[in-house]
């Protein structure tokens, strides 16, 4: 028997992103089978087709997996055919979610097997019958829920080594992936999870055993990939009881159902040094038949309450979720969930916008809403019974101005007052600057252009010199440069600032003395380093 050559390829979202999927396989196959050399290859969704097909080429391997997924299957099945033509007997294997759900090779048609669900044992029981030389015609392969807590470790040296890459450059540019548990306790319809049964949870020695070792290595960011963190209260908290006692300076990030946190957890984050974790929460809807409709649980005042309570302990970001498109969501129920998103003051609000993943619930139910959607990945929704597709184009307007004005935490001030004193709520002014900014056309431009823009918006509803304020206070709190709006006066006290400068606690820092005729104060601006969480200069009135 000769040792076949096996190259696994991960395409990822970002080059930031860097999928463990395949380093299990390895690791899992490495320990079971030994006529088999197994390699991967690790691209992104933004490099060159051909630089991936000529590494893949460059490789000659005998088999080659890929790992499915909906942001990178169009590019997949272009690689597929490519890969036939240059290696017609190269086995070509699909695997991930993306295929999980599959009853035929219609859609793949230069596939040869493809594996569905938990893929370590099915792919190495496959690899182990090609090495023996026992091939098949085209075969669906169901994956095997092996003992979840007896898998090898995907973190080994040459997983390390790989951060080394120039692709990779360093692990500390990186977001490390990192499973403890695998599953979801919950059903909703909408989500992958639904489909499967249980949730396996790696013991707790081998979680820290797995992070110090990660840490070592000079991690920055890790991010648990558990569906919901804080599922099993008792096993969150001892996780993050362990998080916090590190000395380290890399940042955790989970997602968490917020009506699950108890005093107990509450405690234990508050005790986190600054930035230390991070939340990703979905609320997903507010409306109580949309919820009954997609099976989720969740209690929704003590979700909003438990938001406020983390945001201001001021040491975490937090991060909420929203679906638009949902049963029975109309743009009027989704402008109410936006709006008790933003009383809740979340460091960032995602509009996310509802995709019919095959093997969801949701998909399997689809006419009974009358959904349209695309037929292509990611089968994102563009109309259903209750909402049309000119409100998505209006929900898809707010998630511009959102996403620029909210999320990026630079206009903060200008929104809270507009938010408070010019409109009725929030949705009502994400709403009009989406109307706005409709008619300019990029808004990603330079900060100075981006301020003058949102001034230029308020003007009509406020007073000149008040929008001036905040758009000047935001200006300076979070750009180093501060570079104010042509139409705002600058009151800059060099004179001050170099008296400030003499002292021993600001000596050589960038600094900047600005009086505001609104409130008649000057304030002292200090570039050193930003907030972690609010990214906001330090600001003191004089």
């Amino acid at each position: 028997m000769s040792i076949i050559k096996v190259l696994l390829v991960s395409i990822n979202a970002k080059n930031i992103h860097k999928s463990t999927a395949l380093w299990c396989l390895k690791a899992y196959c490495g320990q079971h089978i030994q006529g088999c050399e197994i390699i991967i290859q690790e691209n992104n969704i933004n490099e060159n087709i051909n630089d991936i097909s000529s590494g893949i080429y460059r490789n000659s391997p005998d088999v080659v997996g890929f790992s499915c997924y909906i942001w990178n299957i169009e590019l997949i099945i272009k690689l597929t055919g490519t890969i036939t033509k240059l290696l017609p007997s190269c086995k070509i294997v699909l695997g991930g979610p993306e295929v999980s759900f599959e009853k035929s090779f219609d859609d793949y048609p230069f596939a040869d097997y493809i594996v569905q669900g938990a893929g370590e044992s099915a792919f190495c029981e496959l690899l182990d019958s090609l090495e023996k030389g026992k091939e098949t015609g085209k075969l669906i392969i169901a994956g095997v829920n092996c003992s979840f807590a007896g898998l090898p470790s995907p973190y080994t040296e040459e997983y390390f080594a790989s951060f080394q890459t120039d692709k990779m450059s360093s692990i500390k540019n990186q977001l490390v992936y990192y499973e403890s548990s695998r599953g979801c306790p919950f059903s909703c319809a909408y989500c992958l999870s639904s489909a499967t049964a249980g949730v396996p949870c790696l013991p707790m020695e081998r979680i820290k055993e797995e992070l110090l070792l990660i840490l070592s290595h000079g991690a920055k960011c890790i991010k648990f990939v558990d569906r919901t963190f804080n599922a099993d209260k008792a096993r969150a908290a001892a996780i993050l009881k362990f998080i916090c006692s590190l000395e380290t300076e890399c940042t955790f990030h989970f997602e968490a159902a917020a009506d699950l946190f108890d005093e107990f957890l509450l405690a234990v984050i508050a005790e986190m040094p600054v930035n230390r974790v991070q939340f990703e929460i979905g609320i997903q809807s507010v409306n109580l038949e949309t919820l009954d409709a997609v099976s989720r649980k969740t209690n929704l005042d003590k979700s909003f309450d438990n938001i406020r309570k983390l945001t201001d302990m001021k040491n975490c970001h937090i991060h909420v979720d929203l679906i638009a498109g949902l049963p029975f969501e109309t743009i009027e129920t989704f402008a109410q969930a936006i709006n008790r998103c933003l009383s809740a003051k979340p460091h960032m609000l995602q509009l996310g916008f509802l995709k019919m993943l095959k093997g969801s619930a949701i998909r399997e139910h689809a006419g009974q809403y009358d959904y349209i959607f695309a037929n292509y990945a990611p089968y994102e929704v563009f109309q259903s019974s209750s909402m049309t597709y000119d409100d998505i184009i209006t929900l898809k307007g707010i998630e511009r101005v959102i996403d620029k004005f909210y999320n990026s935490g630079m206009f903060i001030n200008t929104v809270e007052y507009a938010m408070a004193k010019l409109f009725n709520n929030g949705y009502e002014l994400f709403l009009k600057l989406a109307v706005y900014c409709e008619n300019i056309g990029n808004i990603k431009v330079s900060l100075k252009n981006s301020y003058s823009i949102l001034l230029n918006f308020l003007l009509p509803y406020a007073e000149k010199e008040e929008a001036e304020h905040y758009i000047k206070l935001d200006c300076l709190t979070f750009d180093v440069q501060g570079m104010l709006p042509d139409s705002i006066a600058q009151f800059r006290d060099k004179g001050l600032e170099s008296e400030i400068r003499n002292s021993p606690e600001l000596k050589n820092k960038s600094i900047r003395v600005e009086f505001f005729s609104f409130d008649n104060k000057k304030r002292l601006f200090i570039y050193g380093q930003k907030n972690p969480i609010s990214k906001e200069y330090a600001v003191l009135e004089l």
